[in-house]
């Protein structure tokens, strides 16, 4: 009788072993397409880099600055006055060099996942300026004349996708960024930002 009492007793105390369920935020999922869209943009970057490395741009700097200002509003003119005159006196060539070099470190970063938050925020920057010196502003619009916006701005409205979508999805395995958050936990500052970062619980049946 004392048996069948203990072992009652113990069947009633043992609880049946539950397995935990991890349970994702939908965000997390993004985290691939939102790198693949990364590493496709530090691709195209990469190829403008190439270009510019070329001398011909540096020949050609101060002459793209001052076509891109002919017929411009008037009310344009100052801007792009004080571009042309920045670019003149022998400035044109190192002026190339350092948009060179930036669009090298924008297509090496974007393919690398290195410093995400800070290098989409540099981008969005860099192409709006662009925009709105070597591409004056996608104009003159001039009706039959004018069919698009420009290019640069373009790039700029896809490094701020970048920057939303990542803050959204939050830590990225597919970066470099990955590793060095590892290492050093105040880097993260510089890769991400925290807005809307996903959560990871677990859950279990009870």
């Amino acid at each position: 009788m004392e048996r069948e009492l203990t072992s009652r007793s113990d069947v009633q105390q043992a609880r049946p072993h539950v397995p935990e369920i991890t349970m994702v935020s939908p965000a997390r999922s993004a985290a691939l397409p939102t790198a693949a869209l990364r590493i496709l943009l530090g691709l195209a970057w990469t190829a403008n880099a190439a270009l510019k490395w070329f001398p011909a741009f540096g020949a050609s700097f101060l002459s793209m600055l001052t076509g891109e200002s002919q017929d411009q509003p008037a009310f344009l003119k100052p801007w792009f006055n004080l571009v042309t005159g920045i670019a003149s006196d022998g400035r044109a060539p190192f002026l190339a060099l350092g948009t060179a070099a930036m669009e090298t470190y924008l297509a090496v970063a974007l393919l690398t996942g290195f410093a995400r938050k800070v290098t989409y925020v540099v981008g969005a920057v860099y192409t709006a300026l662009i925009w709105a010196t070597a591409e004056g502003f996608g104009g003159p619009y001039v009706p039959g004349a004018s069919t698009d916006v420009g290019a640069a701005i373009i790039y700029t409205l896809l490094f701020l996708t970048l920057l939303i979508n990542d803050a959204g999805v939050g830590f990225s395995r597919l970066s470099l960024d990955s590793i060095l958050e590892r290492r050093l936990p105040g880097w993260r500052r510089v890769a991400e930002l925290d807005w809307g970062r996903p959560r990871v619980s677990r859950v279990a049946d009870r």
